[in-house]
């Protein structure tokens, strides 16, 4: 009988992320296929992506006061398990992951995977990690980027190494919703510095003036989220600018609302933009580095790219979908073409071709 092939996935959780998202749905994916899954996560969180009752799960628990000596005890745990599983494939995901795993599995005989989840030059400001990164990459033997921009970020010795694969899109989500939609604006996602909600918030304070029985409700939590309500408070928008908190149920909650707007100062590529555009809402981007909105948007004709950073840009691209309901509808449609293209085992069979 033929034994079965084993794919041990690193993380740093599988909730509360792009990156916890897309394993979750791989694993998936993986099991279906037939292959042997398990996922080593440095957090446990209350809440995680819904995964196969096949894929194994395992949390690598350390004791340390120290961050530096809890570093060096996941790489030793992570090796020991290497050991164990030694002609399995490894995949790691998020640049500190990735380092950690390198180190792990350095003159061992697993094939490693590497990916990256973001902007690759927003990752860390220190020149010294940076470096250290770019050389442990060279050790991988595959670097998944998500977006050709990313991919070109790293030495050529890297780039050798590195193929684009983008996120499939998560399976069993609602239908696309076909008539009248809320006036409710959103964003669902992690409430942090690089989404730059206030830039949306801003924009839809200026929107606010000429339609105000419309709606932007924030779905998510994170660090930034004391300060956006502060703003909220500042700009006297408590009455129309909501904050909902992570909701299990979230594309049920928006599927009939007017858009998705994501003010994000950078991104891999989306996870919440690319499950706005498959459950049909009219999606208003920023056209952030690393590239992955402008690689999934024809702006005006699957959703608008508008420039980063821009306020005014934002507020007219939410206008104009209001003002021209034919138009939206029709950016919808195309919208939802992302389904196909993006389908779980489609991305799935991608990342088969490099283990």
């Amino acid at each position: 009988m033929k034994k079965q092939k084993q794919i041990i996935f690193i993380s740093n959780e599988v909730a509360n992320g792009g990156a916890g998202r897309v394993i979750s749905v791989l694993a998936n994916a993986f099991v279906k296929k037939g292959y042997g899954v398990s996922i080593y996560s440095y957090h446990k969180s209350s809440e995680t992506y819904p995964l196969d009752k096949l894929v194994k799960q395992y949390f690598l628990r350390v004791k340390y006061k120290s961050k530096l000596l809890n570093k060096v005890d996941r790489i030793r745990q992570l090796r020991k398990e290497f050991k164990k599983n030694f002609g399995a494939t490894i995949i790691s995901f998020e640049y500190f992951v990735n380092m950690q795993t390198i180190i792990a599995g350095f003159g061992l005989k697993n094939r490693t995977i590497i990916s990256e989840r973001n902007d690759p030059a927003q990752q860390d400001s220190r020149k010294l990690i940076k470096h250290l990164r770019n050389i442990l990459y060279g050790l991988a033997d595959v670097l998944v980027c998500q977006t050709p921009e990313a991919k070109a970020y790293f030495p050529e010795s890297v780039q050798k190494k590195a193929v684009v694969i983008p996120n499939p899109i998560k399976e069993g989500l609602p239908k696309p919703f076909n008539g009248k939609r809320k006036k409710i604006i959103v964003n669902f996602g992690r409430l942090e510095k690089q989404k730059n909600l206030p830039l949306l918030i801003e924009a839809f304070a200026l929107l606010y003036k000429e339609y105000p029985d419309y709606r932007l409700f924030l779905y998510g939590d994170g660090s930034a989220k004391k300060s956006i309500e502060a703003l909220i408070a500042e700009k006297k928008l408590q009455g129309c600018v909501t904050l909902h908190g992570s909701t299990p149920d979230i594309h049920t909650k928006i599927l009939d609302c007017a858009m998705y707007v994501s003010s994000s100062d950078y991104e891999g590529l989306s996870n919440s933009m690319l499950e706005a555009m498959a459950l049909g809402l009219p999606c208003v981007v920023t056209d952030c580095p690393c590239g992955g909105a402008k690689m999934m948007i024809r702006s005006y004709e699957n959703g608008i790219l508008v420039p980063v950073k821009d306020v005014q840009s934002m507020y007219e691209a939410m206008k104009y979908l209001i003002e021209n309901p034919k138009q939206a509808a029709y950016i919808s449609h195309n919208a939802t073409k992302i389904r196909m293209d993006l389908a779980a085992e489609k991305i799935a069979s991608q990342w088969e071709w490099i283990l």
